[in-house]
């Protein structure tokens, strides 16, 4: 297993208020802009970014669970009727990531001021935030897979693909030690912080892209996610 903390996040004004329109402006006033610059200047004075990832073997497929060697035994991950996505895979790059909980105590303290539009532009900026930590796990698997000679499928993730609810969280997650960055795995199977999210990406001699894709047309969200290109069912910036 391996941890990282060294993240960069690195945000715009003009992406946080994106995200707020679902991409649909390109424009904003001043005053948007500068609420959303000084929400990203708390956020960054508050984020803990940290992913903890580990390579797990393919040994494996039966039905719509994937099997994967873990810890000398197999473990079995639910994937569902897509689990034709990690057919060509022959192992798999798991990770849990985070931006850690003081970002999201400070939106509830300006919530519980009365303060709103600061909380809420607060809120987008750790939403982003964390988008970016997942990019970092996105760029190992695509770095690990060069090193191989290999390609990646895409990025999936229970309770985003359709057909893989979020109780899956709770197979994929007892792979990683997720203590080891402050994550827990609560009995709703939702991760807190809540501001962290799993990831699970195959790697494969028979994959082609050298560029983690997404599976927006298969995501319960795909109709109102700002991140869905336009021009590409496929290729998604991701979270």
């Amino acid at each position: 297993m391996q941890i990282i903390t060294q993240i960069p996040i690195n945000l715009a004004a003009e992406e946080i208020l994106r995200a707020q329109y679902l991409g649909r402006r390109t424009t904003f006033s001043p005053s948007l802009l500068k609420s959303a610059a000084d929400a990203i200047a708390l956020g960054s004075e508050l984020f803990a970014p940290a992913a903890v990832y580990g390579e797990f073997p393919v040994l494996g497929i039966e039905g719509e669970e994937l099997l994967v060697g873990a810890n000398g035994a197999n473990a079995r991950l639910r994937v569902g009727p897509k689990i034709d996505l990690l057919e060509p895979a022959e192992r798999v790059l798991i990770a849990v990531n985070t931006i850690g909980p003081a970002l999201e105590a400070r939106v509830d303290e300006l919530q519980h001021g009365r303060e709103p539009l600061e909380a809420y532009m607060l809120d987008s900026v750790g939403v982003v935030g964390l988008g970016a930590v997942g990019e970092a796990v996105r760029a190992i698997a695509e770095r690990r897979a060069a090193e191989l000679g290999w390609g990646v499928g895409a990025a999936l993730a229970p309770g985003s693909l359709v057909g893989w609810p979020l109780r899956g969280q709770r197979e994929l997650c007892a792979l990683l030690p997720l203590k080891e960055i402050g994550v827990v795995l609560n009995d709703a199977c939702v991760l807190v912080p809540h501001k962290s999210a799993s990831i699970l990406i195959g790697l494969g001699p028979r994959y082609t892209a050298s560029r983690v894709g997404s599976v927006c047309r298969f995501c319960s969200l795909s109709d109102t996610c700002w991140r869905r290109r336009k021009d590409s069912d496929d290729d998604c910036p991701g979270d």
